[in-house]
């Protein structure tokens, strides 16, 4: 599912603003490549956890010359429901803000592969554009 809305989003954006957008296809280009300014391209992460979304543990290091990325930058984050086999899974959260390399904590361990972000980054940098509404 997260594969599918990386590709569905930027290539919907895509065709709809074909002068502005386009998803990027090489390592260096973010997700979503803003074509009149790349600083406006957008790194999209999404999870079926219920409320965060991870990372690579290189997004948590400090950028270099040989940094394939810019890490810092606008984050599209999505989180939807697990797959179930009686269930349609829904978007559950759509964020949206800039971060920082700074904002990701990468995992303690040497061989641990993945980051997560802090607390403050949900609460003070990624604006909630939706979330599905609680039922009873």
């Amino acid at each position: 599912m997260s594969f599918l809305l990386h590709e569905l989003v930027a290539l919907n954006l895509e065709k709809r603003h074909p002068r502005t957008w386009k998803k990027g296809v090489t390592k260096s280009e973010k997700d979503l490549v803003c074509t009149k300014d790349n600083d406006f391209s957008v790194e999209i992460k999404a999870s079926s956890d219920k409320k965060q979304v991870f990372g690579n543990r290189s997004y948590a290091q400090e950028e270099s010359a040989t940094s394939q990325k810019v890490k810092s930058g606008y984050y599209l984050t999505i989180n939807f429901e697990k797959f179930t086999e009686n269930e349609k899974p829904e978007i559950t959260i759509i964020r949206f803000g800039f971060l920082e390399h700074t904002d990701w904590i990468g995992q303690a361990s040497q061989t641990g592969q993945q980051a997560r972000l802090s607390t403050e980054s949900y609460k003070y940098k990624l604006k909630v554009l939706y979330e599905k509404p609680k039922t009873k």
